[in-house]
């Protein structure tokens, strides 16, 4: 285990750049929100492959991980040292969960299509990403048949409408969309089966 590069990727955490957003009382209450509403909208059959696009401080997967009942996830993110220090957090962790990290750009992971029953993507992963439809189609192209897609977005711009008409285009079902705005911020929450 590589216990500088852990010590440099918990300063980054709460450092001065991304430390005032990651201890805010916002966030805290996001990462609760996103949680309870996987909890409360999505089941992890036993042996469920499980696929998370956009690892970033690696919470969400991490609890994934926690959640797997006999299954897998598979962690994919584009930066090397984001995949690096979430590799070494399992470790050191001694993570006993069966979790592969993909270091590659989501679009490149074609061979992926159809094997996850259960994928998420939460947080700002689509709009960093900049491809605002291509990146769902891709998410949607990892499910197995009857499978569900976790999608909650931060994007103060996206119009619930447009992005479900986008589901409907990409042939995936809305069980349930939910929207709040506790700290004048929207966020969207996405249960969606294909």
């Amino acid at each position: 285990m590589n216990q500088e590069l852990l010590l440099k990727a918990y300063g980054a955490l709460y450092g001065p750049e991304a430390g005032p957003w990651n201890l805010s009382v916002e966030q805290k209450y996001l990462e609760y929100r996103i949680t309870a509403f996987f909890e409360e909208n999505f089941s992890l059959e036993k042996g469920a492959d499980v696929c998370n696009i956009g690892v970033g401080a690696g919470y969400w997967d991490r609890y994934l991980s926690y959640r797997l009942n006999g299954g897998t996830l598979t962690s994919i993110d584009v930066d090397p040292e984001i995949c690096r220090v979430f590799q070494a957090g399992l470790l050191n962790e001694e993570n006993p969960n069966p979790v592969t990290v993909v270091n590659k750009d989501v679009m490149d992971c074609g061979e992926l299509a159809g094997r996850f029953d259960v994928v998420t993507m939460v947080g700002s992963t689509r709009m960093e990403s900049g491809m605002f439809e291509s990146i769902l189609r891709m998410a949607a192209g990892f499910l197995k048949p009857g499978g569900a897609l976790y999608y909650q977005s931060l994007a103060q711009d996206e119009d619930p409408e447009d992005v479900r008409a986008l589901w409907e285009k990409l042939g995936l079902r809305v069980k349930k969309y939910w929207s709040e705005a506790p700290f004048g911020r929207t966020y969207h929450y996405w249960n969606l089966t294909a």
